[in-house]
């Protein structure tokens, strides 16, 4: 209670704690007797007396991470960051209560060692043990839709990169001259293909990159503004009001005018709030002054403007602030924007779309038309096995799921091999080999060896006996990958499938692989099925656009963000809306500590187009809904939580009737892709 600043207990604390007690025993006035009462000892008025109460054992101890240790082990210390109530009950008596005797330093330590040996730590529940197995967790039915197609002709085209000519589309492939896959709306552009010198990023070049971002989401935002105001003049609709004035954030003005800049927190430590929001402007147009942004009246509750009233701010967001700046020294808030939006979703023409799910369907006749079945995709993101041991077993599980469902695409994000796996750390990882004889070794490997043993193994066999496509997607904590944002893809360092080195135990193992040469042998009409992406990517599955970054960007966002007014139940919608509206995948500056920037690669984590399904894994309570009426965002939780089971994502899409495609008129005409009225998603438990 006197140290209001402390957030964990720890027994370096506690030990603190008790010297101080001790040293507060030892300075306490003695009692005088009274003659009348010789037997009696009483205490003066005001001081504390220290009680021991009889140790009670917890029948349910705080929950913690067992690690393998001797039992010995267990009863000699506490977890760490575990607190504990069972050792010594301290007890502030009056004065007109009996005193108890005082609590010395060796009573203490009789009694927190045998409190010690009395606890026993809870161990979680082991991943064979789990229950509620393949229960849905979180659904999204788009107004109760069920009636989704489970068989038919199924045509499913997994777009990576830039067509360069239009393909046979009535093969399942896609037409890419014919609409929107010219150099401006190419989806793929800001995909990283390759690897790029990292940590060699000047302050200039830094100080650069933040510029040109402040400056393009200015114009972007700027533009939106214009683009709103002169559609309500033209619709003369007084119930809209139209954004004041455009002016410099440092440039007094003692009418209403708005600010555009990025949100910066004036404290050097500590979270973003309410009285701490400063706006930066450009440097090229005001020496990239700070002003302070006074949010009191954004705050006051206005039933009539509430709209206009509700906000959510993090560092680094690009905002249009609408307010007084009567000084040059403060802004008082009135109205904030939050980004601005692409203009509009990616559209793709009827031709295309008749061709992705009706093939040459001018050759049918009206009754022998086939009707597509819905395409199905899985999404799942790791870590892939338990935190206790580097057997998959959730993997492997998953990818039966794989076979007996027989989706379209699989999603996988990493970590593949996690970093922060107590094996991976040790250096020590191993995997069985099989001899000649028949008997199973088990020798230490590489991190790349494991990943080809355990990841691209199974897959491979996964390949064999389905027609799925996967999509392979790293991760800042993937011992593999590199851990610089935006992430290459996975590659081998070694080209044509490694080395292998005659090395005693072990034999047949390569080196410099990932084992990729081996599922680059599956192909689907002269593609492969397996797509190795940067993090983060969008591509396309036939017509749709997803979005996918392996970075917990929701929580990340989630620690810095302020708001005020918010309706319930809508932070985390809010959060992700906010990547739709700043365009990027990470818009968070300064970032995460976990995350390390590369700022002149910048352009790798832009969101080119406003997505149709936006894929953003995180810690966070697993969730799926649209925003911004045309994206679906779906956070399919991690595959594992520690010792237990975690959740993965499947998605059902509809095709567009023919006869709404057919409706058009003219197959040139470009329509919208609606997935959010005919996409239905679940979060199950593995």
């Amino acid at each position: 209670m006197n140290k209001q600043n402390l957030t964990e207990l720890t027994m370096h604390q506690f030990e603190a704690y008790k010297n101080e007690l001790i040293k507060a025993s030892s300075t306490m006035p003695t009692a005088t007797a009274s003659p009348d009462a010789s037997n009696k000892t009483t205490t003066p008025h005001g001081a504390t007396v220290v009680s021991r109460k009889p140790i009670i054992k917890r029948e349910h101890p705080p929950a913690t991470m067992v690690t393998p240790m001797s039992s010995a082990k267990r009863h000699q210390s506490f977890p760490p960051g575990t607190i504990t109530s069972s050792a010594v009950d301290l007890v502030a008596t009056d004065s007109s209560k009996s005193q108890s005797p005082v609590l010395t330093r060796s009573d203490l330590s009789i009694a927190m060692k045998t409190a010690t040996n009395d606890i026993k730590p809870l161990v979680l529940p082991k991943y064979e043990e789990r229950a509620k197995v393949g229960c849905v967790v979180v659904s999204y039915r788009p107004n109760g839709n069920t009636n989704f197609t489970r068989s038919g002709r199924r045509r499913c085209v997994v777009t990576t990169k830039k067509e360069s000519a239009t393909t046979n589309a009535g093969n399942g492939e896609i037409g890419t001259n014919d609409d929107y896959h010219d150099k401006t709306k190419d989806v793929t552009r800001f995909n990283i293909t390759k690897p790029f010198r990292h940590m060699f990023s000047t302050m200039a070049d830094r100080s650069t990159a933040l510029e040109r971002g402040l400056a393009e989401r200015k114009e972007a935002i700027a533009k939106d503004i214009e683009k709103n105001t002169a559609k309500i003049k033209e619709n003369k609709n007084d119930n809209e009001e139209t954004m004041a004035p455009f002016e410099e954030v440092n440039v007094p003005r003692q009418d209403p005018s708005t600010f555009i800049g990025r949100v910066c927190n004036e404290a050097h430590q500590g979270r973003l709030n309410a009285t701490s929001i400063v706006l930066e402007g450009s440097r090229a147009s005001c020496g990239g002054a700070r002003v302070n942004v006074d949010m009191t009246k954004m705050q006051q509750q206005n039933s009539q403007k509430r709209k206009t009233m509700e906000y959510s701010l993090f560092p680094g967001q690009i905002v249009a602030v609408e307010g007084m700046n009567g000084t040059g020294r403060k802004i008082t808030a009135t109205k904030v924007k939050e980004g601005a939006t692409h203009v509009s979703p990616v559209l793709t023409s009827v031709r295309t779309m008749k061709n992705y799910y009706y093939g040459n369907h001018n050759a049918l006749s009206g009754d022998s038309k086939e009707q597509p079945a819905s395409l199905k995709i899985i999404s799942a993101c790791g870590p892939f096995t338990t935190s206790h041991d580097m057997d998959y077993a959730p993997f492997i599980d998953l990818l039966n799921k794989v076979l007996e469902e027989k989706p379209d695409v699989v999603i996988l994000t990493g970590p593949f091999v996690d970093t922060r796996q107590k094996a991976v750390q040790s250096g020590r990882l191993t995997i069985d080999v099989e001899r000649e004889d028949g008997n199973i070794d088990e020798i230490v490997a590489s991190y790349e060896a494991v990943f080809a043993d355990k990841i691209t193994a199974v897959i491979e066999e996964t390949l064999t006996e389905s027609e799925t496509d996967f999509v392979l997607v790293p991760s800042l904590e993937d011992a593999t990958a590199t851990c610089v944002y935006p992430q290459h893809p996975f590659q081998d360092r070694l080209p044509k499938g490694g080395r292998v080195l005659n090395i005693p135990g072990a034999d047949g193992l390569e080196f410099g692989s990932l084992g990729l040469h081996g599922l680059n042998k599956h192909y689907r009409n002269g593609t492969p099925r397996v797509h190795c992406l940067s993090n983060p990517c969008t591509f396309r599955i036939n017509e749709l656009v997803f979005g996918v970054t392996s970075t917990d960007v929701l929580f990340h966002m989630s620690v810095e963000e302020t708001n005020a007014h918010l309706p319930p139940g809508s932070r985390l919608r809010r959060i992700a809306q906010h990547l739709v509206n700043q365009q990027s995948y990470y818009p968070l500056f300064p970032p995460n500590k976990s995350v390390n920037l590369d700022l002149k690669q910048q352009d790798g984590w832009k969101m080119p187009c406003k997505p149709d399904v936006l894929i953003l894994p995180s810690k966070l309570a697993p969730f799926c809904s649209p925003i911004l009426g045309s994206t679906v965002v779906i956070n399919p939780g991690h595959l594992t939580k520690g010792t237990t089971g975690g959740t993965y994502a499947t998605m059902e899409i509809n095709p567009v009737a023919l006869d709404e495609l057919e409706g058009h008129g003219n197959d040139d005409v470009i329509v919208p892709h609606n997935v959010q009225d005919r996409m239905q998603v679940d979060v199950k438990r593995i």
